[in-house]
């Protein structure tokens, strides 16, 4: 009998570690999808920090025109002065 008890329990335990061990997540190789994602996950942050870099480039290049045509006009406003100025003489 005890012969019995001691093949069951060993059984027992032996059942309880195999459903342990299959419930286990096992470190597996990703699958295609889930590659192709990390993939679209990556170049979609490429994409975005190139579009940021390129906002900021297109900011400080339009500052400099901006500065660029003002001095622009006020040459062209101080030609205006002095030509008003001599045609008043």
């Amino acid at each position: 009998m005890k012969l019995i008890k001691l093949v069951g329990a060993a059984l027992a335990m032996g059942a309880v570690a195999l459903v342990v061990s299959a419930c286990q997540k096992k470190d597996e190789t990703p699958g295609p999808a889930e590659s192709m994602g990390k993939q679209i996950d990556s170049a979609v942050k490429t994409a975005g920090d190139q579009a940021a870099d390129a906002a900021d480039k297109a900011k400080v290049e339009a500052k400099e025109l901006a500065e660029k045509a003002g001095e622009k006009l006020q040459t062209a406003g101080q030609k205006i002065q002095d030509a008003a100025q001599d045609a008043k003489k």
